[in-house]
């Protein structure tokens, strides 16, 4: 593909936090090779926040029901040179208005079919075991490799504090996916004796509103370095939040993947997604995963799910995976990880 200045690129952002994050390395190199970059944003999680403070685009649009965006494709003819659909915003809506405002499109979704295909429609076949955000960068650059992933958002900080949080803390998610991922999930009984553990250090306590209930089990009197603000923040409140801490401690989730983007150490305790696809400890020590690699695992994946016990996460009669992690096995690590950043 052409590097030559002055193309517009245009990314779709369908999906949750996480995978608006693991596409940000494809709009640094889009950017690098000249392109001017909109970002189509058509999720109903507002990802769109996450990137108020920041240089990553050119351009923002957002286009939250079918008729605005249909507006925006007859308005935009054959504007963008080039496309990108990853497999998260796939769908054959998006597939036919990019046609409209786009000359090339761009995707790796794993179900797409010959029929859909044309000259101006090309398919990137997906890698399995292969970092999802050099997925997306392949779309791009197909000789990308895991160092060419530039996670830089060129955050701006808002030197502003508006929960009072202390100078020095560090922030912790102890729920992933809505609250609706068993098999994410640590026991909260489990983060609780962590909390105990790391009781000289402050911790902020984050997540999104479906997660409250959480913040009943703590109390200040047991829980004094816990600062709960779950259900209490706004995606950009969140960045500042992370912006400022020292490190993050937390799941699969699209927290830890902003954590990244922010340059901070990341802690994670992993079930049955696969790190593979959306971990980081190739980055380094500061970048450290939790998991007891069983033969069953992952079976939670967009690609190459290991389906040998069951074919649905969700319906796993154990969570053994994740379950199964001891706190004194998390404790050892955590400290050994503490030592290193």
């Amino acid at each position: 593909m052409s590097s030559n200045t002055h193309k517009q690129g245009l990314v779709f952002f369908s999906a949750g936090v996480g995978d608006a994050i693991l596409l940000v390395p494809l709009v640094n190199e889009l950017k690098k090779s000249g392109y001017k970059v909109t970002g189509l944003f058509t999720s109903q999680y507002d990802c769109e926040s996450i990137f108020e403070n920041t240089k990553l685009f050119d351009e923002i649009e957002v286009k939250k029901n079918k008729l605005s965006l249909i507006l925006f494709s007859i308005f935009n003819f054959r504007k963008f040179d080039s496309v990108f659909l990853n497999h998260f915003s796939y769908s054959k809506s998006h597939l036919i208005l990019s046609s409209v405002f786009g000359k090339h499109i761009y995707t790796n979704y794993k179900e797409f079919t010959a029929a859909q295909s044309s000259h101006s429609i090309h398919f990137i076949e997906p890698k399995v075991n292969t970092h999802d955000a050099l997925q997306h960068l392949l779309l791009f650059n197909s000789k990308a490799s895991l160092q060419d992933l530039d996670f830089n958002i060129n955050y701006k900080p808002q030197q502003n504090n508006p929960f009072k949080l202390p100078s020095n803390y560090i922030v912790v998610q102890a729920s992933s996916a809505n609250n609706k991922a068993p098999f994410k999930n640590w026991p909260f009984e489990n983060w609780l004796r962590l909390f105990k553990h790391l009781s000289n250090t402050t911790i902020v306590l984050l997540g999104d509103a479906t997660e409250t209930h959480l913040s009943n089990t703590i109390n200040a009197k047991d829980y004094p370095n816990v600062i709960s603000l779950i259900g209490k923040t706004s995606l950009n409140e969140v960045m500042e939040i992370i912006y400022h801490s020292k490190y993050y401690i937390g799941l699969d989730s699209g927290l830890m993947h902003m954590a990244v983007a922010l340059n901070k150490p990341t802690f994670t305790i992993w079930g049955a997604s696969n790190p593979k696809l959306y971990g980081y400890d190739w980055m380094g020590a500061k970048h450290k995963i939790v998991s007891l690699n069983l033969s069953c695992a992952p079976c939670s994946s967009w690609l190459n799910a290991n389906t040998s016990r069951v074919s649905n996460p969700s319906k796993c009669p154990d969570f053994k995976c994740i379950k199964g992690i001891s706190v004194e096995m998390v404790t050892k690590e955590l400290d050994s990880f503490i030592k290193l950043i």
